[in-house]
C-alpha cells in the first residue's frame, strides 16, 4: 500500500491538552504519526510531524480536518505534502554546547561556520537562563560531521570562534547505535 507523507506544524499559545487534541484528529483521519518533535518556546508550543496515511489528501482538506481546533485554540497551522522522505545524511555525530552572555549574534556566528564547513545542523536548542540582570545563553547542537570530511581541526577553528564571541563550548562525539 503506497504512502502518502505530510509535513504538519502547529503553533499555539501553551496549555495543557493539546497534543492530545491533535493526535485525536490524526487518529480519527487514519494518519500515522511517523516522526515528531515539539517544545514549549518562552509560552509558545509548537509541534513539527511528519505524518502518513494512504489517502492521497489535498492540502486544504488536510488543514479544513484541524480548522475548528485552529479557531478554539488560535493555532497558526501549516501543512506540506512530501514527495519522498530522505534519510539522515552519514557521519559522525557530535554535540556541540555553547554557554555564554546574552547577546545578538551567537547562533548565527557557530551556524555559519558550521554551514561554510558543511556540517550538518540535524538539532539546535536554545534557551536565556539566568537572572534578567545577568541572563546566560545556551545552545546545544546535534551535529553530523561527513564520512568524507577533510577538516581535521574543526573542532579547534570551532572553539576559536566561541573564544572570540565570548564563550564556553563544549564538544562531544557521540556513539549511535542502529535498533
Amino acid at each position: 500500500m503506497k504512502k502518502n507523507y505530510y509535513a504538519l506544524t502547529f503553533i499555539s499559545e501553551d496549555r495543557p491538552g493539546i497534543v492530545a487534541k491533535v493526535s485525536k484528529i490524526l487518529y480519527e483521519n487514519n494518519f500515522n504519526i511517523e516522526d515528531s518533535s515539539s517544545t514549549l518556546l518562552r509560552g509558545f508550543f509548537s509541534m513539527i510531524l511528519i505524518v502518513s496515511c494512504s489517502e492521497d489528501y489535498k492540502i486544504n482538506k488536510i488543514k479544513k480536518k484541524f480548522a475548528p481546533l485552529v479557531k478554539e485554540l488560535g493555532m497558526a497551522i501549516s501543512v506540506r505534502k512530501i514527495d519522498k522522505l530522505k534519510t539522515l545524511p552519514s557521519g559522525e555525530t557530535y554535540v556541540i554546547s555553547v554557554y555564554g552572555a546574552d547577546k545578538p549574534g551567537i547562533v548565527f556566528k557557530v551556524a555559519d561556520f558550521l554551514a561554510n564547513n558543511e556540517i550538518n545542523i540535524v538539532d539546535l536548542q536554545t534557551k536565556v537562563a539566568g537572572s534578567d540582570e545577568k541572563p546566560v545563553y545556551i545552545m546545544v547542537l546535534e551535529v553530523i560531521i561527513p564520512e568524507d570530511f577533510k577538516n581535521k581541526n574543526w573542532s579547534e577553528e570551532l572553539k576559536e570562534i566561541a573564544k572570540n564571541i565570548n564563550t564556553d563550548i563544549s564538544i562531544r562525539h557521540i556513539e549511535t547505535y542502529e535498533l
